[in-house]
């Protein structure tokens, strides 16, 4: 009788101490993931202070980006109205001031409405026909690049791809290497701000190369924007894409560029990375689908 008193109560004992380890193990669980969404919360919110800062900083740069050159329109328009006698120097100088800051609040604007599109995951159609070199060729023009004073540009083009033919948009196509070249000519320029990088010291340069790859049996359109610049560190490879990314601050502009550099070229089939084995400046591929 004893006996099996005692069975019984060692197996009551039994399930009482099954019934409590799964008790533990449930709150170990939940302990775990109360933990792994604190660090969830931590991160979001640290997520969300970067975010704020990128967008206070955006902000400024846009408000400095845009008053730089007003003023200097303003002042030009000063000049223009005040009755005062210019020589033909002195008109060609007013002439070319309105017109290149009234270029640049122009493309400032259309950065805008860039930005404003380039989350967007619609496709944007393709029904132009055009040789690989029209872009190169068409992109090196619209940058300007030919006449930047403070570098030396070479355009490239592979045997293969003299004769390469895309069906793409030759406008956003064209956009996006225009970009690149902005970017290229940007980050090659010494910094204008007191304090800011250090000056480069060799003659800059940058080089646009296009050619022909082949990926998994299909053939893409390689155009390649290297340049020696200050260059992009391996870690930031992907953060530079990001909207008001700037890794440097003393630099001009809106952080903006890369972003709806690569959402044109996904939006049209192809993507933009930055090359992280190539450490002498920045080198950026931009891969099209080519015709079949």
């Amino acid at each position: 009788m004893e006996s099996s008193k005692l069975s019984e109560d060692y197996r009551q004992l039994q399930d009482e101490y099954a019934q409590l380890k799964a008790d533990y193990e449930q709150l170990s669980m939940m302990f775990d993931s109360m933990g792994q969404g604190y660090e969830e919360a931590l991160n979001l919110y640290d997520k969300a202070v970067e975010s704020s800062r990128m967008k206070s900083d955006f902000i400024q740069q846009i408000s400095h980006e845009i008053r730089t050159p007003l003023n200097i329109l303003s002042g030009f328009t000063q000049i223009l109205t005040s009755g005062m006698e210019l020589d033909d120097a002195m008109k060609q100088e007013v002439t070319q001031g309105i017109s290149d800051n009234t270029l640049r609040i122009t493309n400032l604007v259309n950065k805008m409405l860039e930005l404003a599109e380039a989350s967007s995951d619609a496709d944007i159609p393709r029904e132009d026909d055009v040789l690989a070199v029209q872009i190169a060729a068409q992109a090196a023009d619209e940058s300007g690049i030919y006449q930047a004073g403070h570098l030396t540009f070479d355009l490239q083009l592979a045997p293969e791809a003299e004769m390469a033919m895309l069906r793409t948009n030759l406008q956003q196509a064209t956009r996006a290497l225009v970009l690149l070249l902005d970017n290229a000519m940007k980050f090659t320029h010494p910094a204008e701000a007191a304090g800011g990088a250090a000056a480069v010291t060799a003659k800059a340069q940058v080089t646009l190369s296009v050619a022909v790859a082949t990926e998994e049996e299909k053939q893409r359109l390689v155009f390649t924007v290297e340049d020696n610049g200050i260059g992009v560190p391996a870690e930031e490879a992907e953060r530079i894409f990001e909207e008001f990314v700037q890794l440097d601050q003393y630099y001009d502009g809106t952080g903006i560029g890369l972003t709806v550099a690569r959402s044109i070229a996904r939006r049209l089939g192809g993507d933009i990375v930055l090359d992280t084995d190539y450490t002498d400046g920045a080198r950026f591929i931009y891969t099209l689908p080519i015709k079949n």
